[in-house]
């Protein structure tokens, strides 16, 4: 019967590890204030909280398409 349990105990085991990982990590963020979501029209909003608008990667700009040039039509 023991070796009917190990695979069990060895799952639960590596859930308990990386559950406290997690917590250890999550600890030492270094964020001393975590934020809060305030609703605002159209949705909700992040206020305070570690990130900053600079801290975020700016996208490129879209790159302009030109259209096709139009189909000829064949008896023009």
């Amino acid at each position: 019967m023991g070796r009917r349990w190990m695979p069990v105990v060895a799952t639960v085991g590596v859930a308990v590890l990386l559950a406290g990982a997690a917590v250890f990590t999550a600890d030492r963020a270094g964020c001393a204030e975590p934020g809060s979501y305030v609703p605002v029209p159209g949705g909700v909003q992040l206020v305070g909280g570690c990130f900053n608008s600079a801290d975020l990667p700016v996208a490129p700009p879209p790159l302009k398409q030109t259209p096709p040039p139009p189909k000829s039509v064949p008896g023009d």
